[in-house]
């Protein structure tokens, strides 16, 4: 069985080498640097990632802007989907993956599983991350769900770095708009999480 850290120290490797790239060819640095930043726009890390394909499209050509990040998400996808993997066949998710909220998804997705990663990946008002856990949980082929990320994520990057060749937006506007959006998101997540607030017993009725 492959150790869990392979894909990490692939892409930490990388992104050492995006670095020197990036270091080695000043002119090539942005795209250079997309590399790890698509690493960690695409995992965990809460970061503007859309606002950078917008600014990266009025600077670099089109297709090399999709190549790069489209090739940098198949790859730290891959290592999403074995995490999740192998976080959810613990013991203790059996609750989570019994639930009936993640049944009924299941359920649903399975009805068109690949156009609905297609769907998520293009879509900016659809949050992608579930359909990672319905991925998994489905048992869906990990080379089909990498077909729908290069397409969806493709189509996606393609429109991004098209809209920064249409409008050049100054840079500034770029990344205060991605925080305000970002701001929005994090708030959202927050009050998903949120434990409901203890509701009160009612007093009982008093004996005769």
């Amino acid at each position: 069985m492959r150790s869990p850290w392979f894909l990490p120290g692939v892409m930490l490797g990388i992104s050492f080498l995006a670095l020197f790239g990036a270091q080695l060819w000043p002119e090539w640095s942005r795209l250079h640097l997309l590399i790890p930043y698509t690493f960690l726009g695409n995992s965990l890390a809460p970061l503007p990632y859309d606002g950078a394909v917008v600014y990266l499209g009025g600077r670099y050509a089109l297709w090399a802007i999709v190549v790069v990040a489209v090739a940098a998400t198949v790859l730290i996808e891959a290592w999403n989907m074995e995490l999740l993997a192998r976080l959810l066949a613990r013991e203790g998710t059996r609750a989570f993956r019994a639930h009936r909220i993640t049944q009924l998804s299941l359920h649903w997705y399975r009805k068109a599983p690949f156009w609905s990663l297609v769907a998520t990946c293009v879509l900016p008002i659809i949050p992608h991350y579930p359909m990672r856990f319905l991925a998994v949980l489905a048992g869906y082929p990990l080379w089909k769900y990498q077909i729908s990320v290069i397409l969806g994520r493709g189509a996606r990057y393609a429109l991004l770095a098209g809209l920064g060749v249409a409008l050049p937006i100054p840079a500034h506007w770029i990344v205060l708009a991605s925080l305000v959006v970002l701001a929005f998101g994090v708030r959202g997540a927050r009050r998903m999480n949120r434990q409901p607030a203890a509701v009160a017993r009612p007093p009982m009725a008093e004996e005769a």
